[in-house]
């Protein structure tokens, strides 16, 4: 721990002159091009946000409105209406919804 403590102190500070003789401090700036290529970066990284932004919020909602759905189904089946068994004698499995191609298993075959 004393290490940490003495290490500003070894620290030798950069000279004054950091430029070679005869270079002008106003010729080592990213000037123009370097300020359209940081503004570039920042419009484009803040669509990309946006985009993904709206991509989540929509799985968000279809997964919630999938949810709604199969509760309501779920609800009505037990409301009443028997839900008469395949003919083929395989039940979809826990959870799955018939109508989706990848609760079947028939992909698994």
């Amino acid at each position: 721990m004393n290490f940490l403590y003495s290490l500003p102190l070894a620290v030798t500070p950069a000279p004054d002159e950091t430029l070679a003789p005869g270079v002008d401090p106003k010729d080592v700036t990213p000037g123009l091009l370097g300020f359209i290529f940081t503004l570039f970066m920042v419009i484009a990284i803040v669509f990309l946000i946006r985009d993904m932004t709206k991509r989540i919020r929509r799985v968000r909602y279809r997964e919630q409105l999938a949810t709604e759905l199969l509760e309501r189904e779920a609800a009505a089946g037990r409301g009443g209406r028997t839900a008469a068994p395949a003919s083929s004698g395989q039940t979809p499995a826990e959870g799955s919804h018939p109508s989706d191609p990848d609760s079947s298993g028939k992909h698994l075959h």
